[in-house]
């Protein structure tokens, strides 16, 4: 029996070559949602988990929206950047990154380390590092608009306003209702105005989840006192001040009479007061 015979019997055996798929020809992918649910789901995708699926589980959807969900960001002291324990090199072309974990970026003297924060599609963090990084108040929003911060250290950073004046603490504290820890490490005297301790404070007090502060690297130039009538009040957070030596006789005497009056009462919390 030849071919055409065989084909007479078996129409649906074919001899001609099976098609050809590639990278840039792919097998058309077939979903069993409606295509306009398929569009939905690519431009209103809220969750980088989500994300993470479905571009991991499908090659259909990475191309339409190429960003990259990123759990872990670090930017080291050695030039070395890297994005969930791959290495990759900030001054040349990397994707959209939206990173929804950790951030941690600390400072470095090789200039093709310094990752542009504006060169971020997105964050969704839950803890941030800064080490030694001049930053704008807008790159600070950018960190931290997602309000789904828990744990945030900063350590030796200058954050500005446009017009070059420091960013009060109060203002870093805006839109982060889950926080749990904040440091502040080596700050500028001038991150503290008159009126800064009550509205942070006023921050805290909506903070259901917040248990721990600590401030330090505090020069003498820092009002002590007014933190005093937050500390003769506060039964709940644990706070930590951490003074850089010289400190003088006198502004320590400030220090313990406050201390002296929080010992007073059992209910208060007695902040943790070091001297390095």
């Amino acid at each position: 029996m030849d071919t055409k015979d065989l084909h007479s019997i078996l129409p649906s055996i074919s001899t001609s070559d099976s098609p050809l798929y590639t990278f840039k020809r792919p097998y058309t992918q077939r979903f069993s949602l409606p295509f306009d649910v398929i569009k939905y789901m690519i431009k209103n995708c809220k969750s980088a988990k989500v994300w993470k699926k479905l571009i991991t589980s499908c090659k259909f959807f990475f191309p339409k929206n190429p960003v990259l969900p990123i759990k872990d960001l670090y930017v080291y002291f050695d030039s070395e950047c890297r994005a969930d324990k791959e290495k990759f090199n900030a001054s040349k072309f990397f994707p959209k990154l939206w990173v929804y974990d950790s951030f941690n970026y600390r400072d470095s003297n090789f200039p093709n380390s310094k990752l542009e924060i504006s060169k971020i599609f997105k964050f969704d963090l839950s803890d941030l590092t800064m080490v030694r990084q001049d930053l704008t108040f807008d790159e600070y929003q950018k960190l931290t608009s997602s309000g789904s911060l828990k744990f945030i250290d900063l350590y030796s950073c200058k954050i500005k306003n446009s017009d070059e004046t420091f960013v009060t603490v109060d203002k870093l504290l805006e839109n982060l209702k889950h926080l749990k820890e904040f440091k502040l490490i080596g700050f500028n005297p001038l991150m503290f105005q008159s009126d800064t301790v009550k509205k942070m404070f006023q921050h805290f007090n909506g903070f259901k989840n917040v248990r721990f502060l600590k401030f330090g690297r505090i020069e003498e130039s820092f009002d002590f006192l007014s933190f005093a009538e937050f500390l003769l009040k506060n039964e709940t957070l644990s706070i930590e001040f951490s003074f850089y030596e010289p400190i003088s006789d006198a502004y320590k005497e400030v220090i313990q009479n406050v201390m002296n009056e929080i010992k007073k009462n059992p209910s208060l919390r007695i902040p943790k007061i070091k001297f390095l």
